[in-house]
Formats: C-alpha cells, structure tokens, sequence
C-alpha cells in the first residue's frame, strides 16, 4: 500500500524547504512578486476593494504560459510522464483538500436549492471542467456569484485545459522551430476568436479557453523572443512602467474591460515585458517584497473566495469593511496552513518518493478527486430530485 507521507522531514529539512521556497537564491523573486501581486489584486476585486482587480487572472495566466513554456518546450528530451505528475501534484493535493473541507462544512446546512449547483460545481471543479459549468449557470461579476464557494476553480480549470495542450504540443512537435510555428498560429486563431467575441459582447467568453489561449501562447512565446539588451536605467524605466501598468489596471479598469476585450492586451504585454529584464532595481524594490505572497499564491487563490461567500452564507448580509478584513486575515492564515502542509508536502513527496510510488500516487490524486466528484454529483442530482 503506498504511503504518501512515508518519513516527515526533519525539522531542520522542513526549514530548510521553506526558507528555498520563500527566499530562493535559483529563482527569479520579482516574479514570484508579480504572481503576488496578481493574487491581491484578485483578492482586492472580491473583496470590493478594487474596481479592475479581476486583470490578476490575465496576469497569472502569462505568467502560467511562461513557466509552461520552460517546464513542457524547453527541456531536452521532455519527460513527459515527470511533467504530469509534478502538474498532479502542484495542483490536486490542495484542490481536492478545499473542495472536501468546504463541502463537508457547508452542503448539509445550506438550501436544497443552492446544495444542488455547490455541489455540482464542486464535482465539475474536481475534474476541471469548472468554466464550462460556469459559462451556462452564473455571470462572474453578477450578483449572485457569490452563492457559489467553487466558482473562482474556473481559472484552474482554464489552466489545466493549457497544460493539456502544451503536453500535447511538447509530445508532438519535437524541432523549435514548429514549435514556434505552432505557438504563433495558436496566439493568432485565439487573438481572433477573442477579438470576436468582443465584438459580438459575448460575456460567456469570460470563461472559454480559446479566448484565453492567446494570453498563455504569449507567456510562452518569452521563451523565443530575443531579450532586449538595454541600460541600467532604460531598463529600470521599463520595467516601472509595466509595473504601473497592471497597477493602473487593477485600479481603474472598469468591468466592461474585462476579457474578451482589446484593453487586456495591456496588462499582458506589461507582463511579458517584466519577465524579459531581469535583475533591475525596480523589480527589487516593487515586486520582490511580494514574492512570499507571490509563493503561496495557489493556495491564497482556493481559499480565499470559499471563505468570503461562506461568510455571506453564515452573517445573512454582504460582508464588507472591517468584517471583510477579518475573513481575509483568517484566510491567509489558512493559506499558509494549506501551503505548508498540503501543498508544500505534495511537492516534497514528488520529489523524494521513487518512480514506481511517485506514479502510484499521482494515480490515487486522480482516482481520489474523480471519486468526490461522482460523490458531489449524486448529492446534487438527490438534491435536485427531492
């Protein structure tokens, strides 16, 4: 029987983990920070706070299609059974510790009405195909959004979708130079399809992957793009100004700018263009005070919309201000918890259990979230029934 947690790491081990994860001296911190700042600016939106604040998503996933792009088209040969079960185990751990904590917690109380489509999303968001659910049940900036504790697991779903297809394309498209080719044709079909759906104001594209495809096909063509070589300060000046960009987004942009829309091309080059300079003092003094937040984004992303609708759910009345405060505060607590010992466990297991038991636990990651999933889907087919 496979033993996920076979030897708890020492505690020096466990410190010396976190102290790479938090304060790495191999990895870019001021990208770690941009990630940090995309999940406040997310939060801030949810919370209220923050009018444009839903231009992180846009953020995030450039950033998701960059490091996809090294991970999957820039190793040589690709390994490709390694590269699924780092994706399971980065993501399902903490994913299917939310979507059971929470709908252990609320299902049995809420209404019948409202357990029926929690819980089906639930099941939906397990099998990540959350956006496809959501782009024929709720409007993401209406109102009653925030019935739904699962319905932000959209963006994760979208993700998953990429990685399906940059698999598919790393399997497939051996030379670069296709690759390259393959990339530009997927940015521009989706470009297209985007600017489309803008023009016909369809707002369901909000969730749909191939309005979105042209974001992530940017993250990843970074890899291919000639790095500009400029001055110190020129290249300081550029990168504040990426930097105040996306500020500028989250702080003005109005909901009407949301994706599909031509204004969130701004927000994702200013991303494209902080990842291309390194090493500047901008990004040393801005983002890279962010990366600890920036580290544990993922977990920040899962925890932080259950806790704001559970809290509607629970005080009758649409939290706001000084209660707000409260739910956030207690939400990164429970972030970090679900970092530290979910999330951050997984990783480690991943990289320490042999190969034989690393597949075998991915394998039960997978069986585990489909048997919730069918669990969630009966309660919301008996819920709906009865």
């Amino acid at each position: 029987m496979l033993q996920l947690n076979p030897t708890p790491p020492a505690p020096g081990r466990w410190r010396t983990i976190l102290e790479n994860d938090f304060f790495p001296k191999n990895r870019r911190r001021d990208i770690d920070g941009l990630r940090g700042l995309a999940i406040a600016l997310v939060v801030l939106f949810h919370a209220g706070w923050l009018k444009g604040g839903f231009i992180g998503v846009d953020v995030f996933v450039v950033i998701s299609g960059y490091f996809m792009g090294r991970s999957a088209l820039m190793q040589h040969p690709f390994q490709p059974v390694r590269f699924v079960c780092r994706r399971l185990y980065r993501l399902l751990p903490a994913l299917l510790c939310m979507v059971a904590l929470v709908s252990a917690g609320m299902l049995w109380w809420v209404l019948q009405s409202d357990r029926a489509d929690i819980a089906l999303n639930g099941a939906y968001a397990l099998v990540y195909l959350s956006n496809i659910w959501a782009s024929g049940h709720v409007g993401y900036f209406q109102g009653q959004a925030v019935a739904y504790p699962f319905l932000h697991t959209w963006s994760l779903s979208l993700e998953m979708q990429f990685y399906a297809i940059i698999f598919i394309m790393a399997l497939l498209l051996p030379l670069t130079r296709h690759r390259r080719l393959v990339l530009s044709a997927i940015f521009s079909a989706s470009a297209a399809y985007c600017a489309y759906a803008w023009h016909t104001g369809d707002s369901q594209a909000y969730y749909n992957i191939l309005d979105r495809l042209w974001q992530f096909a940017l993250g990843t063509m970074v890899w291919m793009l000639p790095r500009p070589k400029l001055p110190p300060a020129a290249a300081d000046a550029v990168y504040a100004a990426a930097v105040a960009v996306i500020m500028g987004a989250g702080l003005f942009y109005p909901l009407s700018y949301a994706c599909p829309s031509w204004m969130t091309v701004f927000p994702c080059v200013a991303v494209v263009l902080i990842i291309m300079l390194p090493d500047t003092r901008v990004g040393r003094w801005c983002l890279v005070p962010l990366s600890p937040l920036g580290v544990i984004s993922y977990s920040v992303y899962l925890w932080h919309w259950p806790g704001i609708v559970v809290a509607n759910y629970l005080l009758f009345f649409q939290v706001h201000g000084a209660m707000m405060a409260g739910v956030l505060a207690l939400v990164m607590v429970v972030s970090l918890l679900s970092y530290v010992l979910v999330e951050r466990t997984g990783l480690d297991y991943e990289d320490r259990a042999p190969v034989a038991a690393r597949n075998r636990g991915a394998a039960l990651l997978v069986a585990a979230c489909l048997g919730l999933a069918a669990v969630l889907a009966y309660i919301s087919h008996v819920s709906r029934v009865h």
